[in-house]
């Protein structure tokens, strides 16, 4: 028995991105309407809504809540039908055996059965290289894939607790799959269902730092005192920031790079007393609390 699949594409603000990406997807969608396309959107303006009524009306739109990528998601997840789910972002550009990839796996390993699918994410344009540009790169099957292109069961999905909505700018997806991993759920990497994934310039400092309040979140979770996150997220984002310029050569580029990721490490200095305050006394997930009771969180905390 074959089980309604939807495409959820959450967005915010990027019309033309979003446009490139179902302009490669939706003629891979089988004739049959089994497959549904979903577009969450975020964005601040009609812009988005506006395109896609004008050159996508097979596509569903639905306003997403604004507070995140992970409740854009989750939003999406729960106006879907039961069934599979696959999520990919705006800016993703679909391989033409993307679809068809998920569609032989879902039937070939049973689609009832709970397993999370995910594809490579490629980063094969002129900027891989550069400092100055970021996108996530998967090419082969890793313990966390990224959440830009993956496949799950809905009621796996939300039966687990769906995406921490705590995580606004970032580390939600690998809470996710960590939490999904800790209850066995079994993953599988499938080759051929690959997107591109266009390089963006980095943010300013202030946005990357913003990135790190996620860590302060997790590690409360994850069992960490106050002294220990403040002891060791400073040194944990120092190894990361370094390990950016591992086998790098010296260029005007790369200086660039090091003030504005210099610029990023005492932005979070300056922040994390505050983060720490505030998520110190928050509620925590109960189902890493009760992971940490149990002794099996993560080691040193995620740190």
């Amino acid at each position: 028995m074959k089980l309604p699949t939807t495409i959820i594409i959450p967005t915010r603000n990027r019309p033309a991105d979003l446009r490139r990406g179902l302009a490669l997807l939706l003629p891979q969608l089988p004739g049959e309407g089994t497959v549904a396309v979903l577009v969450c959107d975020d964005s601040d303006g009609p812009e988005t809504a506006a395109m896609l009524s004008g050159e996508f009306p097979s596509v569903k739109r639905q306003a997403g809540p604004r507070i995140g990528p992970g409740a854009n998601r989750n939003a999406g997840a729960r106006q879907a039908p039961d069934g599979w789910l696959i999520f990919l972002d705006d800016d993703c550009l679909p391989h033409p055996t993307l679809l068809a990839s998920y569609l032989e796996e879902i039937q070939h390993g049973g689609p009832g059965i709970d397993r999370v699918l995910s594809g490579p994410v490629l980063r094969g344009d002129e900027k891989k290289d550069s400092l100055l540009w970021e996108a996530p790169h998967n090419p082969a099957e890793h313990e966390l894939p990224p959440s830009c292109n993956f496949a799950i069961p809905r009621k796996l999905l939300l039966g687990s607790g769906g995406f921490d909505e705590r995580f606004r700018i970032a580390f939600e997806d690998m809470e996710l799959f960590a939490r999904l991993r800790a209850l066995g759920v079994p993953f599988r990497f499938v080759p051929r269902a690959a997107v591109d994934h266009p390089s963006r310039p980095i943010p300013r400092p202030a946005k990357l730092a913003r990135r790190w309040e996620s860590r302060v979140i997790s590690s409360f979770d994850f069992g960490a005192t106050t002294r220990q996150i403040l002891w060791r997220l400073p040194k944990h984002i120092a190894l990361v920031i370094f390990s950016r310029f591992r086998g790098r050569k010296p260029s005007a580029e790369n200086l660039r790079a090091g003030g504005i990721f210099f610029a990023e490490f005492l932005i979070t200095m300056v922040q994390l007393p505050a983060w720490v305050w505030k998520y110190g006394t928050s509620p925590r997930s109960p189902f890493w609390v009760e992971q940490v009771k149990q002794g099996k969180g993560p080691s040193r905390f995620g740190l």
